[in-house]
């Protein structure tokens, strides 16, 4: 079924890229050899694979001069050593992409009249990029603190939440999940590894609203995400 790009992002290391409005999927190539020879049948030459190439990634949007994600572009163009990537889709598709790849170019802060300030950075695939076609089963549970409600109730295959009212802060978020690395995030940026079954450390709720991010993963499965967004309304 047709699925909307609407959700899908992309992390170098730990560490989210705000702000993308495009982001290329790897372009994978392979040459061929050619094994033609004076008796080959039918007058048609013949070939066999030769070395495959991951290609280029280009990811593109908003330049955010002070996103975690961006900043970690640009380091990694200045060192030029190898990063892990990985592309996550929407939680619905049970599908992403990871690689190794090096930054080969970097453009923040593109400047034109009537249009908002631009970035965009190229991503050379060093070795075979993995698709992962199975989804994790993702949580079993989630439970915050903090005195709000949460909406709706947990069910494993929704991803998205509020957890609003009267929230007394901080709070903290247990994840359960058999069998899986949980990580957690908040406004994008990554805060710690969970245990399953476990009370994450102490997150501060302020006068606005937050975003916390569950990433859920079982080995060789494509990663699941639960957005929460946390609000104080009373």
């Amino acid at each position: 079924m047709p699925q909307r790009s609407v959700g899908t992002r992309i992390k170098i290391g730990t560490t989210f890229i705000a702000g993308l409005t495009s982001i290329d999927a790897p372009p994978r190539s392979a040459e061929t050899m050619d094994t033609t020879t004076l008796d080959s049948p039918g007058g048609y030459r013949t070939f066999i694979g030769g070395f495959k190439d991951g290609g280029e990634v280009t990811i593109s949007g908003f330049f955010e001069a002070g996103d975690a994600g961006q900043i970690e572009l640009n380091k990694a163009f200045e060192d030029g050593q190898l990063k892990t990537f990985e592309i996550v889709f929407p939680s619905e598709m049970g599908a992403s992409w990871s690689f190794q790849g090096v930054v080969t170019a970097y453009q923040g802060g593109s400047a034109s009249l009537e249009d908002l300030l631009a970035f965009e950075a190229t991503i050379k695939i060093s070795g075979p990029p993995t698709l992962a076609t199975s989804a994790s089963s993702g949580l079993t549970a989630l439970s915050l603190t903090g005195g709000g409600t949460l909406s709706p109730a947990f069910a494993s295959g929704v991803s998205y939440y509020a957890y609003t009212g009267a929230i007394t802060s901080p709070i903290t978020v247990t994840a359960t999940a058999a069998n899986h690395t949980l990580k957690l995030y908040v406004d994008d940026a990554f805060v710690q590894d969970l245990t399953s079954g476990a009370a994450s450390g102490a997150i501060t709720v302020p006068a606005t609203s937050r975003q916390v991010t569950i990433l859920a993963q079982e080995a060789g499965k494509a990663i699941r995400y639960y957005d929460i967004t946390v609000a104080k309304t009373s």
